[in-house]
C-alpha cells in the first residue's frame, strides 16, 4: 500500500476542529498541530473514559496499559509509510513482469481511492468509534493487498490497489484516536512518539525493501505487506474503542463521487493522451468530462453544510495562497522520487534503456544521505521560524528544491551525482514539509487549524495525482517499448526532472502572493488579521 508513486509522506490529519484541538505555540517556538509542549494541557477535547490528567505541573508517569496502548498504535499509524516505500520500489519489477506501459495506475488507483475514502472514514470514526472503523478499513486493505499480490493480470492488480486504498485513512484515524485514548497531559508525548517514528522507519524501510525485492522479488515484497496489515489489525484489536460523537454530520456522498470521478477522468485523459493524440476526440472528451465534474464539485462544496473540502476557506487570500502554494511544490517533490526509482532500477540497454541497473538495496544505500538531510531539515525549520518569517524559510526551501531538480536533470549518471543532487533536493523538501505547518499556523485561527490541515492534506493528494500522471506522460515521450514494457532513455529522465522543477516554479508563483506572515507566537490568529502587518 502506498499513497503515492513515491515513498509516502507522513500523513496530515483530515479532522474536525473539535477533534484535534489547536496548535500550541509559545515563546520557544511552534509545536506541530494537534500537540502541545510536554507537561502542559492539550487544547481540544479531553479523552473520555481514560481518566483525568494528574494535577500539578510536571510530566505524569506512564502506566503499563498506556505504554502498551501507545506501542500498539505506532505500527498501524506508520504502516502506510513502510508500504509506500516498498510498493514504490516494486514498480519497475512489476512493469517488467506484466509488460505494461500503464504502471502509473499501480499508484494512482490507490491514491484516488484514499482521497475519496478519507473524509468518510473520519466522519464514520466520529459516529461509530475510530477503532471499529480502522479495523474495517484495514480488513478492506488486506483484501486489496491479497488481490494485488496474487493478481494474474495487471488489470486485476489495479483493481486490488483500488480496494487496498481503503487502508489509507487509518494513518489519519490513529492520530485522531490518540487524543481520545490518552489524558490531555500525555497527548503531546503520545502524538510525538507515533508521528516521530516515521523518521526511523523512513531510514530503515528503503534498506528493508531493497533486501525483500532483491531476495524474493516483487511478490515477496508485497506478501510482506500482507503480513504487515495482519499485524496492524491484531495490534488495533488490543486498543480500546474511542468515544462516539453522534453529531458527526451527513456524509457528503455527491462530493466524493464528483471529486473522485473528476480526478479519475482527468488523470485517465492525461495518461491516454500520448496514445490517442493530444487533439483526439477521446482525449478532449475525457478531459472535458473531468473538468465539468470538478467544476460541479466546487459548486456543490460551496453549498453543502458538511463538505469534504471546505472551499470557503479558499476565499481568503492568505489561506488560499498558503494552502495551494504549499501543496503544489510538495506534490512535485513526492512525485520526483519516482524518477530516481526508475532511473536506478531499470537496466542499461543500449539504445533502449538508460537506467543504471542498480539493485534495490544499492539504491537504498545511495539514498541514505538525502533521507538524513530531509529529516534534519525538518527539525531545523522548527528553530528557524522562531527568528525569521515562515515565508522566508519557505522561499529558501522552494529555491533549493527547484535548483536540486535542475541539477538532477543535468547530473544523474552515477552514484556521486545522485547523492549530491539528492542532498540538495532533500534539503529543500524537508524545509517544505515542515515549513508548511508554520505557515498554516500563521494564517488561520486555532479553531481552523485542523480544517486547514485537512484541506492541505487532500489538496496535496489531488495535486500529487495530477503531477504524477504528468510525470509519466513526460517519461513516455522518450520511451522505447520492448515486449510491452516501456523503458526510458536519458532524455526522458532529464525532461522529467525539468518538468518537476517547473511545477515547483508554479508553486513559487502562487507563493509570491502569500502576504507577510507573523512568526508563530502564543497569540491566537483570527481569520481577519492573520497576515502580519509589521
Amino acid at each position: 500500500m502506498n499513497t503515492s508513486p513515491d515513498p509516502a509522506q507522513p500523513p496530515t490529519s483530515v479532522l474536525p476542529a473539535a477533534e484535534t484541538g489547536s496548535t500550541e505555540t509559545g515563546a520557544t517556538g511552534t509545536t506541530p498541530a494537534g500537540t502541545t509542549p510536554a507537561g502542559t494541557a492539550s487544547a481540544g477535547t479531553a479523552p473520555s473514559g481514560t481518566g483525568t490528567a494528574p494535577s500539578g505541573s510536571g510530566t505524569a508517569r506512564w502506566s503499563a496499559p498506556e505504554l502498551r496502548r501507545l506501542a500498539a498504535l505506532i505500527w498501524p499509524g506508520q504502516l502506510l509509510v513502510v508500504a509506500g516505500i516498498v510498493a514504490a520500489n516494486a514498480q519497475p519489477q512489476i512493469a517488467q513482469h506484466f509488460h505494461t506501459t500503464q504502471i502509473a495506475w499501480f499508484s494512482l488507483a490507490f491514491t484516488l481511492a484514499t482521497i475519496a475514502a478519507t473524509p468518510f472514514a473520519v466522519r464514520l470514526g466520529e459516529t461509530y468509534g475510530k477503532r471499529r472503523v480502522m479495523l474495517v478499513l484495514a480488513a478492506a486493505g488486506l483484501v486489496g493487498d491479497v488481490i494485488t499480490v496474487v493478481a494474474p493480470t495487471y488489470p486485476v492488480m489495479v483493481a486490488g490497489r483500488v480496494i487496498g486504498g481503503m487502508y489509507g485513512p487509518v494513518a489519519v484515524l490513529v492520530l485522531a484516536a490518540v487524543r481520545d485514548l490518552f489524558p490531555p497531559r500525555k497527548v503531546a508525548v503520545a502524538l510525538g512518539t507515533v508521528a516521530g517514528s516515521v523518521g526511523v522507519l523512513s531510514l530503515i524501510t528503503p534498506l528493508l525493501s531493497g533486501w525483500l525485492l532483491d531476495a524474493f522479488g516483487w511478490r515477496g515484497a508485497l506478501w510482506f505487506l500482507v503480513g504487515s496489515t495482519v499485524a496492524a489489525m491484531l495490534l488495533l484489536l488490543s486498543v480500546p474503542e474511542t468515544p462516539r460523537r453522534a453529531a458527526a454530520g451527513k456524509l457528503d456522498w455527491p462530493g466524493a463521487v464528483l471529486l473522485g470521478g473528476g480526478l479519475a477522468l482527468v488523470v485517465f485523459a492525461l495518461g491516454q493522451g500520448g496514445d490517442w493524440g493530444w487533439s483526439s476526440t477521446g482525449f478532449l472528451l475525457a478531459l472535458a468530462a473531468g473538468a465539468v465534474a470538478l467544476a460541479a464539485f466546487a459548486g456543490w462544496e460551496l453549498k453543502v453544510t458538511t463538505p469534504i473540502l471546505d472551499l470557503r476557506m479558499l476565499r481568503r487570500r492568505p489561506v488560499a495562497t498558503v494552502l495551494i502554494g504549499s501543496s503544489v511544490p510538495q506534490a512535485a517533490f513526492f512525485a520526483s522520487q519516482t524518477i530516481l526509482i526508475f532511473l536506478a532500477l531499470f537496466p542499461a540497454i543500449p539504445h533502449v534503456s538508460d537506467g543504471l541497473g542498480w539493485t534495490t538495496t544499492h539504491n537504498a544505500v545511495v539514498g541514505i544521505p538525502a533521507g538524513l538531510i530531509t529529516f534534519a531539515a525538518g527539525v531545523g525549520v522548527g528553530h528557524a521560524v522562531r527568528k525569521v518569517s515562515p515565508r522566508t524559510v519557505w522561499y529558501l526551501g522552494l529555491a533549493l528544491l527547484a535548483g536540486g531538480m535542475v541539477l538532477a536533470a543535468l547530473y544523474h549518471r552515477d552514484a556521486t551525482q545522485i547523492v549530491l543532487t539528492g542532498v540538495v533536493m532533500g534539503l529543500g523538501g524537508g524545509i517544505l514539509m515542515s515549513g508548511q505547518q508554520a505557515m498554516i499556523v500563521s494564517v488561520v485561527s486555532p479553531e481552523e487549524q485542523a480544517a486547514a490541515n485537512g484541506m492541505s492534506s487532500l489538496l496535496t493528494q489531488v495535486f500529487l495525482t495530477l503531477t504524477s500522471q504528468m510525470l509519466y506522460t513526460v517519461l513516455a515521450a522518450d520511451a522505447t517499448v520492448v515486449q510491452g514494457t516501456a523503458f526510458y532513455q536519458d532524455q526522458a529522465y532529464t525532461n522529467a526532472y525539468l518538468a518537476m522543477a517547473a511545477v515547483v516554479g508554479l508553486g513559487l508563483l502562487v507563493s509570491l502572493a502569500i502576504p507577510r506572515l507573523r512568526r508563530p507566537t502564543g497569540e491566537a490568529v483570527s481569520p481577519e488579521t492573520a497576515p502580519a502587518t509589521a
